[in-house]
């Protein structure tokens, strides 16, 4: 990882006027991982002359490995005492999976990729005194992602279209956050016609706002006597990409207003 300061759960690196360092003194070219690496499993065939790919999946997420010191430009004595030491653990060596950005002084994009991450960390040490701290990055995913993007569709009349493209760097499916504001009374389809695919909701009500967290794949209304399960078909929204096509086509068959976010793949490291 190439940066030079670090935000984590809302707190900065240099928060605690500690900067990245390589205490290697490396230089040159480094062979540095993109994430996402794929698992390819085969089948063989024609005693072994030929291979069919059988399935894919990821079975590692991201990891990294740099080392942090005091800053020398506002320190001269670089010994890391015990307090500060204890400071660094506690916001970083977490047992949950908390935001995660790197930023350095490049216009590479580097400050666009978030990362779910926690953190082990070990001293390094010379003659009983601690200089250094080597950090170990853990995340939760095979790859990065991206600010969160958000689409504000009004459909003013049932059988209206909107387009929205789909960003992400992981060609196939997202299943976005979706806010969605009835304004007319009735049964609700929400379809994307460009990847078919149809959401279904019976006995709507204008004023009524239902939300469908598209992790967990949880659906909500606002209105308390509106039994959603009963009422819903359990097909979720999503939108798709292909390698050379990224819009969705987006209609509806009533008056509403939608908001879709999700966050997007990014598949790069920093």
């Amino acid at each position: 990882m190439y940066a030079e300061d670090f935000e984590y759960n809302g707190k900065y690196l240099s928060d605690f006027n500690f900067i990245i360092c390589d205490f290697n003194n490396s230089s040159g070219f480094e062979n540095i991982s993109g994430g996402s690496e794929i698992t390819f499993n085969k089948v063989s065939r024609e005693q072994g002359k030929k291979y069919g790919l059988s399935s894919t999946q990821y079975d590692e997420c991201i990891e990294s490995v740099f080392q942090i010191c005091k800053n020398p430009c506002l320190y001269k004595d670089l010994n890391i005492d015990n307090e500060q030491c204890r400071d660094i653990m506690r916001w970083l060596n977490r047992r949950e999976f908390l935001p995660f950005k790197p930023f350095n002084s490049g216009t590479d994009g580097c400050a666009d990729i978030w990362f779910n991450a926690s953190f082990n960390v070990r001293k390094l040490t010379m003659n009983g005194k601690t200089y250094g701290l080597e950090i170990t990055m853990k995340t939760d995913k095979p790859f990065g992602y991206g600010r969160l993007v958000a689409h504000t569709l009004r459909f003013s009349e049932a059988g209206a279209e909107k387009r929205i493209p789909d960003v992400s760097d992981e060609i196939g499916i997202t299943y976005p956050d979706l806010k969605i504001v009835c304004k007319a009374d009735g049964d609700l389809e929400v379809k994307n016609i460009t990847y078919p695919c149809a959401m279904i909701i019976n006995n709507c009500k204008a004023g009524e706002t239902i939300t469908v967290d598209g992790d967990t794949r949880i659906i909500t209304s606002s209105l308390s006597n509106h039994d959603i399960s009963d009422d819903f078909n359990y097909e979720y929204l999503r939108i798709e990409n292909e390698y050379a096509k990224r819009e969705n086509k987006i209609t509806v068959s009533l008056p509403c207003d939608i908001t879709l976010s999700y966050h997007p793949i990014i598949k790069d490291t920093p």
